[in-house]
């Protein structure tokens, strides 16, 4: 968790102790503020945010026993006011042995199942009753790095666009089980992948995919992201004065925003240039 607090401006802090300190200060000067949500187990749940700068924050959260004793049982950043980046069907699960949620959003312009960590699951408690409308995604990156874009014709852009969309339509097709659809998607794989083992005997593989959304690593909720730079914000943490920047991406038709240290992001981010690096996956759903 401390490589992800970084990018939000704790860079500081590296050990447990440490951080400790940090969420005990943030927890006694806020639990006036503590937000409580009761489960249908009964189970009450609260959550303190503390706001580090106009866009994102840190939250602490936890569970009270029964004599109104807040017991804290972890921490995550988070960023405000993000877009709408999914409107395709989610599905919301509790942890096992946590008051941890995940999302899993089923989007076909990916071609898989995307988890992300879910940011306000008191709101999602509060209204269980009541249907996700839209998903707002968000990263965290604790080392990212600037790539310069792939030179398209107007031509080329058109076409890539029409073949994102076709291939979306495919995908919806495949899954209410049309077979011409599932023999079409399986040839263009087929030819997609003999198209990049030629290609990449001679060139560099992020001169040849223009954006990227893949998991990364053991956890399921981290994924490696080559995306288009929309738009830049700098800001700074208030606690440490650390200066950090939101980044808005477009990643596989995807638009989502990513915190990162400005002194963890190699280059010069640009709109219009391209963000490398691997990001643990938030996301905020909207309800009806």
């Amino acid at each position: 968790m401390q490589n992800y607090i970084r990018s939000i401006g704790f860079s500081m802090y590296k050990k447990k102790n440490e951080v400790k300190e940090l969420l005990d200060k943030i927890q006694r000067e806020n639990i006036a503020s503590a937000r409580i949500s009761v489960t249908t187990e009964k189970e009450r749940l609260w959550e303190i945010r503390k706001n580090l700068s106009e866009s994102v924050g840190l939250c602490i959260y936890g569970y009270l026993e029964n004599l109104g004793v807040f017991v804290r049982e972890g921490y995550f950043p988070y960023i405000k006011d993000t877009s709408v980046s999914s409107v395709s069907k989610c599905s919301i699960e509790k942890h096992i042995d946590d008051s941890v949620f995940s999302g899993m959003l089923d989007d076909n312009r990916l071609g898989m199942s995307l988890i992300f960590r879910l940011s306000n699951p008191l709101d999602y408690i509060d209204n269980t009753s009541r249907k996700i409308s839209s998903v707002n995604l968000f990263g965290f990156c604790s080392d990212g790095r600037v790539l310069l874009p792939i030179k398209k014709t107007l031509v080329e852009i058109e076409s890539s666009k029409q073949r994102s969309q076709d291939r979306t339509l495919l995908i919806e097709a495949a899954k209410r089980g049309d077979e011409n659809a599932i023999d079409t998607l399986t040839t263009d794989e087929a030819l997609l992948y003999s198209t990049l083992s030629d290609r990449i005997q001679t060139e560099d593989v992020y001169s040849i995919v223009d954006t990227l959304f893949m998991p990364y690593g053991m956890e399921n909720d981290i994924y490696s992201i080559v995306g288009n730079i929309l738009d830049i914000k700098e800001e700074e943490n208030i606690l440490t004065n650390e200066k950090i920047l939101i980044l808005k991406i477009e990643c596989s038709d995807i638009e989502l925003s990513v915190a990162i240290k400005k002194e963890d992001l190699q280059g010069e981010p640009t709109v219009g240039r391209r963000f490398k690096g691997n990001i643990w996956l938030h996301g905020k759903t909207n309800q009806e």
